[in-house]
């Protein structure tokens, strides 16, 4: 599998060491960035160094585009890589929400759009409860100051996190206008919605808990399948608002794309 990347942040540069460290079935043909003369430190240490180019040259050079730029750069990636017929790998999944004219793109060119779980468990059980009856789905999102700010609605509105003594909900409503108020730090809502029951009938609770040094997500659904709860403490990487799983299942969905034994929905 010729791999590209776009953006050399953690997630980018996880899944290029990944591939040239022999833990993927992957080579990276080539990388874009918008940083390029920071990405060359990164690069020059790798045994096989990717062409360092613009979208259009990743495009040019794999199989499987992958993102890891931020949601703005999305429909770019998708518009450029889906009618050439390669699949796009998403991790700004937020980006994909209410977005028919991106799915339809790869429709008409036979290509897919993936989006790994990210920094949540448990979408297998979301996706098999959604093929019955899925009546509600909730989900709870404890992140501590430095993972939330930044964010354009903490600034819109003027929010003091580190003014904050307890915990505090900041946030409630649909993945969709979480994922506007919140681009860089809920794309797990918006995997969560997708793989039950849509965005707009999904509910997420964003907390701000200075007392917690991890990203905790907790998932609440039912239906005629039953209850779950699912929950889960997710250790920062080296950016506060990405967990290290984030990368890690990004890998994983690399290693399973070429696997002969798939498990799991």
């Amino acid at each position: 599998m010729r791999l590209g990347v776009v953006g050399l942040g953690v997630i980018g540069r996880a899944m290029v060491r990944a591939a040239d460290e022999g833990r993927v079935p992957a080579s990276v043909a080539a990388v874009t960035t918008r940083t390029p003369a920071k990405a060359e430190a990164f690069l020059a240490g790798l045994k096989a160094r990717p062409h360092l180019t613009d979208l259009a040259g990743v495009v040019e050079a794999s199989e499987v585009v992958a993102e890891a730029s931020g949601g703005p750069t999305v429909e770019a990636i998708c518009r450029a890589a889906l009618p050439r017929g390669r699949d796009v790998l998403v991790l700004s999944a937020g980006a994909l929400l209410e977005r028919e004219d991106l799915l339809e793109l790869a429709r008409a060119s036979g290509s897919r759009i993936y989006v790994p779980s990210g920094a949540i468990i448990g979408l297998d059980g979301l996706k098999g409860a959604a093929a019955g009856r899925l009546d509600s789905v909730t989900m709870t999102t404890r992140k501590p100051p430095a993972g939330l700010k930044g964010a354009p609605y903490v600034v819109e509105r003027g929010l003091d996190l580190d003014a904050l003594r307890e915990p505090t909900v900041i946030f409630e409503g649909s993945p969709v206008e979480a994922c506007r108020g919140f681009p860089e730090n809920v794309n797990v809502s918006a995997a969560v919605s997708l793989a039950g029951i849509g965005p707009r009938r999904t509910t997420i609770r964003i907390v701000c808990d200075p007392s917690i040094g991890r990203n905790i997500h907790e998932v609440e659904a039912a239906g005629e399948f039953g209850r779950s709860f699912i929950r889960i403490e997710n250790v920062p990487s080296e950016n506060p608002k990405t967990g290290i799983l984030t990368f890690l299942s990004t890998i994983a969905f690399l290693r399973g794309r070429e696997a002969h034994l798939v498990v799991g929905t």
